[in-house]
């Protein structure tokens, strides 16, 4: 749907962070600015288990850096 809108064959309505790309390019812009559809949150669930396999600890962690790194919870916030 944003390629389609980068197209120029009309507007889309699409997930934040799916058209943050095309947003911080430039080639798509946001008609209003105002308005929003909650399409629900982005979680992660895992055991809060004390023993929580490292390879899960590791992911949760990288999730966590990678978010506060590009301050993707205040880009996608509406």
């Amino acid at each position: 749907a944003c390629r389609a809108a980068e197209m120029g064959l009309g507007i889309a309505l699409v997930s934040l962070p799916h058209a943050l790309p095309y947003l911080d390019q430039g080639s798509l812009l946001r008609v209003l600015p105002d308005w929003y559809v909650d399409a629900g949150h982005i979680a992660v669930y895992f055991s809060a288990h004390t023993l929580l396999p490292a390879k899960t600890r590791v992911f949760v962690d990288c999730l966590v850096e990678h978010f506060k790194a590009q301050n993707l919870a205040e880009r996608f916030s509406c």
